[in-house]
């Protein structure tokens, strides 16, 4: 595998894990480092927020830990150049967060409540406001002892008769974007149907020239679905999304694979269910413990699925409401 540098930071790897609402928790980001991500950005973070409540409202999305974590990345989203401004100056003047490694702007998310105030894939029908926010995230963060890379996730297309943005995924390195991530949906989409691999490498063949990073994501489940989209869209590396959701072991997996190995490790019963609980014990090392049982209960069941007795494990875990009694459900 070729390594791979985002605005001069090295990556450890070529596979990483893409940012995902309730699962992109700090605790589970460092589980997915020691697993072999190659960095996991949080989860999607509101720049206008941030800029009129400041940094503690969003401060359980938007914690990092460098030891843990290795690369951090933090993922803002917003529709105004002057927001992300605003939340990269604040970021910026707190002790933990300013040691942020990576910014991503999130450019695909295809939620109604975001796509309705002009975030999200509804920047993909902007360009010039994307291309705009690019140069003010760039602009933020110039000056800095260090260089500070701004990179940006998106999709495919808004609408349904999309096959790809080229200009789009253009407009955003002509503006210098440090790395570009598409996911192979358009926002009609959602998560349903299947990866557009043409679309997105149309979007590839876009940047070639620019000398930046470009990663494909979508429908990778295993090794032989990440060589296939790599190889099909000329990306140099791959995010993983729902597939990574209780299964933090596919990162090992997925990079033995695209190193030739044949090597892959397989986690027993046991194993599963002791990471379960350990996601679980170091998320509630950030709230309190009814809150952090309550969120993780949609998580939960992807790390029993496959179990012996999965189904009634599900049930009882999504009524759990102590570390406690979901030690009891996996009798450990």
């Amino acid at each position: 595998m070729n390594s791979v540098s985002i605005g001069g930071i090295k990556l450890p790897g070529i596979v990483a894990l893409s940012p995902m609402a309730g699962v992109s928790h700090i605790a589970y980001r460092g589980i997915c480092r020691e697993m072999g991500a190659a960095y996991a950005p949080t989860e999607l973070v509101s720049a206008r927020s941030i800029r009129y409540n400041g940094l503690e409202k969003s401060m359980q999305y938007l914690r990092i830990d460098p030891e843990t974590e290795g690369i951090t990345a933090i993922q803002l989203f917003g529709a105004e150049p002057d927001d992300f401004t605003a939340a990269i100056e604040k970021i910026m003047e707190d002790p933990v967060l300013s040691k942020v490694d990576i910014i991503d702007i999130n450019m695909g998310c295809p939620v109604p409540k975001v796509v309705k105030t002009g975030a999200g894939s509804a920047l993909m029908n902007s360009p010039q406001t994307a291309a705009a926010i690019v140069k003010a995230c760039k602009k933020a963060l110039e000056g800095l002892p260090r260089h500070i890379p701004v990179t940006v996730k998106t999709r495919t297309g808004y609408d349904a008769s999309d096959k790809g943005k080229p200009d789009f995924a253009k407009a955003l390195a002509d503006a210098g974007c440090d790395m570009l991530c598409v996911h192979g949906r358009t926002r009609p989409q959602m998560y349903t149907g299947e990866c557009d691999r043409k679309a997105i490498a149309l979007m590839r063949e876009a940047v070639m020239g620019y000398d930046i990073p470009f990663f494909a994501n979508g429908d990778v489940t295993d090794g032989p679905s990440a060589k296939t989209l790599m190889e099909e869209c000329g990306a140099d590396g791959v995010m993983i999304g729902r597939a990574a959701r209780g299964n933090p072991w596919i990162f090992s997996e997925v990079a033995a694979y695209l190193a030739g190995s044949g090597d892959i490790i397989t986690p027993d019963e046991q194993e599963r269910k002791e990471t379960l609980l350990r996601e679980l014990e170091g998320r509630c090392r950030w709230c309190d413990e009814e809150i952090a049982v309550r969120e993780f209960r949609s998580v939960m069941p992807f790390y029993v699925k496959g179990l012996r007795g999965a189904a009634k494990l599900k049930v009882r875990l999504c009524s759990a409401l102590t570390v406690n009694e979901v030690k009891e459900i996996l009798e450990l």
